[in-house]
């Protein structure tokens, strides 16, 4: 079952990246995977749920209640693990979703073929971030609406995607787990400086002086 529905997902996106999602119908995708079209109906419901597939299963429930209770035990503030937890998920899904820079580049051109996809695309991406916000409320046991777990989970997502991006450059030597650490790294330096910002109840000087 796994199987045909990894081979759905391959082909479907194989050929809209060819073809566009109106250049293939259905039943030639069944054809190249061996199944009838009704079988296809018990997987997905459009041509276009199967470019996504995975896309929009989030984190599989184990990895969330493994996550969650990683967080148990008596702290102050954040849970001390936090940090090296979201990573290991963020590392896990990506070797979970066959992370390569063949399907990388698979969904370029899907999205390149199909610009409307995007739209989905960004759409299931907070949908997810939300999931994931919550996720990281319940582990911190904070309100679901606590600004912090999305804070987290925003600069999260930006590391990953920017590492994404340096994973499958050309000149790229170093694994997904380096650049993500050395990102996190970075992240860390920047964010551990004071900040001042100026007051914003002072009124501006007329005379223009700083």
């Amino acid at each position: 079952m796994q199987r045909t529905y990894d081979e759905l997902v391959a082909q479907a996106r194989t050929l809209t990246a060819e073809r566009g999602l109106a250049g293939f119908t259905v039943e030639e995708l069944c054809d190249r995977v061996g199944i009838s079209r009704r079988t296809f109906f018990n997987y997905f419901p459009t041509k276009e749920d199967a470019v996504f597939g995975e896309y929009d299963t989030g984190f599989p429930q184990k990895e969330q209640d493994e996550f969650v209770a990683r967080g148990a035990g008596d702290h102050a503030g954040l849970s001390p693990t936090l940090l090296s937890d979201i990573a290991r998920l963020v590392i896990t899904r990506a070797r979970h979703n066959d992370f390569t820079r063949q399907r990388h580049q698979l969904f370029r051109d899907i999205v390149r073929a199909e610009p409307h996809l995007m739209a989905k695309l960004m759409a299931v991406g907070e949908s997810q971030q939300r999931d994931f916000a919550r996720l990281v409320a319940a582990r911190e046991g904070l309100p679901p609406d606590d600004p912090l777990p999305n804070a987290i989970v925003g600069v999260t997502l930006s590391l990953t995607f920017q590492t994404v991006d340096e994973f499958f450059s050309d000149d790229n030597d170093h694994s997904f787990e380096e650049l993500l650490e050395r990102n996190i790294a970075i992240a860390r330096q920047f964010f551990g400086q004071p900040l001042r910002l100026p007051d914003p109840t002072a009124r501006p000087d007329p005379t223009g002086s700083p």
